[in-house]
């Protein structure tokens, strides 16, 4: 608490950012109530964004504050891709089983409203999938060009997580290609909203390679935390490519802070790699809703490798931004031009601590 004071008393104005966040976001506080009895009492829409609210409340809130003909497609689209995900993280669901599931999903959406008892790893996780019908139905309401791309992304995403279910991640190329699956995918297939929309129109939105390193850094972002928590779990998937040549295993990495801080290292500046595509996409957006739910996110990954980068903490523990930082990302950042400042920003903070030269060649790339 005392320490907490002391930051702030040197940030007044992430303090300022922290109470206006908490009175504009009321409105997004996840329900006290479990999903299971708020079935029982919302109609179906309502249910869908409560459930986003329990299952990501940071992208319940970006979601809700876009533009109304996009606001449900991009809630449906994210509820069921967690459906799917939520299958692929159950460690308890035979593979056999698990296999069906996913490679069915896109087709089931389609064609049943159906239900699933006992699968996730969390409460929120098995409530959402025991009323997953309502879900459903709510997708099986939106327009056909909405519903021909969340069938398509849902299909190819299960294809990918399938993959994986039986293979390890052992190159950067493998781990391009995981994250292709499991977060690129997401970025193409909003981009591809957006255009049905016609709320965006530029060409680059087709560029699928833009829209898949959107996906890539927010999703290695997240891997790169998630290192303790992960390992606890028996999940792997930093690429062998970063700490093989380091430790005979993760466990041994761990134990070894000069180690583990160099393949962290290493995973961090190949994820800033993503950064000069990222300022590009985010570039070629015309609508400012679109815009913040785009950019909020990049900024928030990018603050958080900041935190991530030499700190021996993520050996053990799960590390994250400022509540502060996190508030001025949502209420400040209006448009591209302060979006670039704070990534080179950020950037040039890493520059002091990077030996390597590589984060000096992405502050080039993107200063051109």
């Amino acid at each position: 608490m005392i320490r907490r004071a002391a930051y702030y008393s040197f940030h007044v104005s992430e303090l300022v950012y922290l109470f206006q966040m908490k009175k504009e976001f009321k409105q997004f506080k996840p329900s006290e109530y479990r999903l299971k009895d708020l079935s029982k009492s919302t109609d179906d829409l309502s249910y869908c964004y409560e459930a986003l609210k329990k299952v990501s409340r940071s992208f319940a809130v970006v979601i809700q504050q876009l533009p109304e003909d996009l606001k449900n497609p991009v809630c449906l689209f994210y509820l069921i891709l967690r459906g799917l995900d939520t299958i692929e993280d159950d460690m308890n669901i035979d593979n056999t089983v698990k296999k069906d599931m996913l490679l069915t999903f896109a087709d089931r959406i389609n064609k049943e409203e159906f239900t699933l008892e006992n699968v996730g790893d969390t409460q929120d996780y098995q409530d959402l999938m025991l009323h997953f019908d309502k879900v459903i139905r709510e997708y099986q309401k939106l327009g056909s060009e909405y519903k021909a791309v969340i069938t398509e992304i849902t299909n190819e995403m299960a294809i990918g997580m399938n993959k994986y279910a039986h293979k390890t991640v052992e190159s950067y190329e493998d781990w391009n290609d995981y994250c292709y699956y499991v977060a690129g995918l997401v970025g193409i297939g909003l981009s591809k909203l957006f255009l049905a929309s016609k709320l965006e129109t530029s060409v680059k939105l087709s560029d699928k390679s833009l829209s898949n390193e959107m996906g890539l850094f927010l999703q290695k972002t997240n891997i790169i935390r998630d290192f303790a928590e992960d390992l606890e779990q028996g999940r792997i998937f930093w690429p062998e490519e970063s700490w093989k040549n380091k430790a005979r295993t993760l466990n041994e990495l761990q134990a070894d802070e000069k180690s583990g801080l160099s393949a962290l290292n290493e995973v961090v500046v190949n994820a800033l790699g993503h950064v000069p595509a990222c300022l590009e996409f985010l570039d070629c957006l015309d609508d400012q809703k679109v815009f913040r739910f785009c950019a909020i996110p990049q900024l928030m990954a990018i603050a958080t490798l900041k935190e991530l980068y030499n700190n021996p903490d993520v050996l053990h523990k799960n590390v994250k931004i400022r509540k502060g930082k996190t508030a001025k990302y949502f209420i400040a950042i209006q448009d591209f031009n302060n979006t670039k400042k704070e990534f080179i920003s950020i950037l040039k903070n890493l520059e002091k601590k990077d030996h390597t030269g590589k984060i000096k060649s992405i502050l080039a790339e993107i200063q051109k």
